[in-house]
């Protein structure tokens, strides 16, 4: 099978809906998360770095991470997931069966749900969201974010909703499991009487831990307790600010920690080493989903739809002084998309060295002279892109930069066009090793890289067609090792994370998705 689809993999005995993925009997009468202290309550302010617009999709269709955060608490997830060892923990949801062609997924729904207007939790309110959204102009962005060709969504029974997929997706429970499925599941009733006002955009009740108390535009948004959610043991916190402040990489934002304006907040890396020197504060590091900063190619134009200007690009500059130099030294070179604390991690990735000389004389074995665009939008995107030019200068390439923004809209626009010769950005979603990068393959509608590669193609096609856990992670290495050689982009550094409070505060995990759960707090 091509890399257009995305493809199966094996967890038992086949059987249609016989694949059962985590356990409903040891979970569903007990609350997922360990119990923690009761703690005495009070109010928490947190950080995010950017203005909240609207938490609809039809206005917003992609998530950013301070949404992330406030849709997290107000209308929780399906599952967790232990990266480790792929095991689903139910949340909203007690266990999800696939059937033996990983294109249907059914899911049992945890029973006496509610709203925090009082309305039952049941699969209608999952049929009406995703009818709502996949019947619109916004399908594709729809099953572009949830990394899934969902098609329709319906109901079994009250409790039983089924997830029906144009094409086998064997990493559909991961899905459910991450920041793809935190979605403004209003209840129903709710949703058909209000979403076609304007002011819908901005009305979210959930089923969640929390729920909105006051939004103030610019400021940020208020949550408080959902009286009528069914774990109370975990609703630690009376009222959580999430304030909006400038970016987490400045010095203004870790002021405010130490003035106490904020309690807890994150950082890509900027921050990293004040937080673990500072007295009084714990600061926690971790990886997020996402693969981290890359240098990324257009292989479908000149210059770089030459493998030997692609192979001169990752001589020429030095991945570990740019992962040093962003990250003030506190991140890690990357060398392949999942991260250390994942299952699908390779360890053993063997990339092109950093050789000014290689580079030198691959350039003049290609003959003709290197300019190209290098886009970014802003922080240390753009420091990469910097960087690098620094680098390639010095080899005799010429490189222009365009910074655009804010966020990574334009970039995303114009990649898609094929309008971008290079770019730095985020790396892709690294949930499963059949989602990653499989777009890399030349039938592929979605390969950005625009790049054409008969070794990229054929590990692509091994590992979709690959069955079980074991077969599938050698696979994926394999396939991560030809990216090595192929050189569709540059990795620089892991998608790290990390999280600084005082140390009176508990109920901060290790980051492993974006999904931080602000609202998991505590006091000693």
């Amino acid at each position: 099978m091509s890399g257009k689809g995305i493809h199966t993999r094996i967890f038992g005995a086949p059987g249609l809906f016989g694949l059962a993925i985590g356990a409903i009997a040891a979970f569903a009468g007990t609350p997922v998360l360990a119990d923690h202290a009761p703690g005495a309550g009070g109010k928490f302010t947190v950080h995010v770095n950017r203005p909240f617009v609207a938490f609809d999709p039809m206005k917003m269709p992609r998530n950013d991470m301070g949404r992330l955060q406030i849709m997290h608490a107000v209308n929780d997830v399906l599952f967790y997931k232990n990266q480790k060892t792929g095991e689903l923990i139910p949340r909203l949801g007690l266990s999800a069966n696939a059937s033996d062609d990983f294109k249907t997924w059914r899911v049992k729904l945890r029973q006496g749900v509610k709203y925090s207007n009082g309305e039952e939790l049941t699969s209608e309110a999952y049929v009406h969201h995703f009818t709502r959204v996949l019947n619109s102009r916004l399908k594709g962005l729809i099953q572009a974010a949830l990394k899934a060709k969902l098609e329709k969504v319906v109901a079994i029974d009250k409790y039983t909703v089924e997830f029906q997929l144009s094409e086998p997706n064997v990493a559909f429970d991961s899905m459910m499991a991450g920041a793809e499925f935190v979605w403004m599941i209003n209840p129903p009733g709710f949703a058909k009487a209000n979403e076609n006002k304007p002011e819908y955009a901005r009305q979210l009740l959930g089923a969640g831990p929390y729920m909105i108390k006051e939004w103030v535009t610019g400021k940020g948004i208020t949550l408080v307790r959902n009286p009528n959610y069914w774990n109370p043991k975990e609703q630690h916190a009376d009222e959580i600010f999430y304030k909006v402040t400038q970016g987490p990489e400045g010095a203004g934002n870790w002021n405010q920690i130490k003035a106490g304006d904020i309690d807890v907040s994150w950082s890509f890396g900027g921050i990293f080493n004040r937080a673990k020197q500072a007295k009084g504060y714990d600061f926690i590091q971790g990886y997020r989903t996402y693969s981290g900063w890359v240098i990324n190619f257009n292989s479908g134009r000149p210059p770089f739809n030459d493998i030997r200007v692609r192979k001169a690009m990752a001589h020429a500059i030095d991945r570990k002084q740019i992962a040093g130099i962003i990250s003030r030294g506190t991140a890690e070179l990357a060398q392949e998309g999942f991260d250390p604390s994942r299952r699908w991690h390779c360890g053993n990735i063997k990339h092109l060295e950093y050789n000014p000389e290689k580079a030198k004389a691959l350039l003049k074995e290609y003959g003709k002279p290197v300019e190209f665009t290098m886009w970014s939008h802003g922080g240390p995107f753009t420091k990469t892109a910097e960087v690098a030019q620094e680098m390639l200068r010095n080899v005799g390439v010429t490189v222009h930069q365009k910074k655009v923004g804010p966020g990574p809209g334009a970039i995303f626009k114009n990649v898609a066009g094929g309008k971008v010769d290079a770019w730095v950005f985020l790396g892709g979603l690294a949930a499963h090793p059949t989602l990653f990068d499989t777009n890399m393959h030349s039938s592929h509608k979605g390969n950005v890289f625009k790049i054409s590669s008969p070794k990229l193609d054929t590990a692509i096609d091994k590992l979709n067609a690959a069955r079980g856990d074991d077969a599938i992670k050698k696979a994926h290495c394999e396939f991560e090792q030809a990216k090595a050689e192929e050189v569709p982009y540059l990795h620089i550094t892991y998608g790290v994370a990390g999280l600084f409070k005082k140390k009176n505060i508990g109920g901060i995990e290790v980051p492993q998705t974006p999904l931080l759960g602000y609202h998991r707090l505590y006091r000693k």
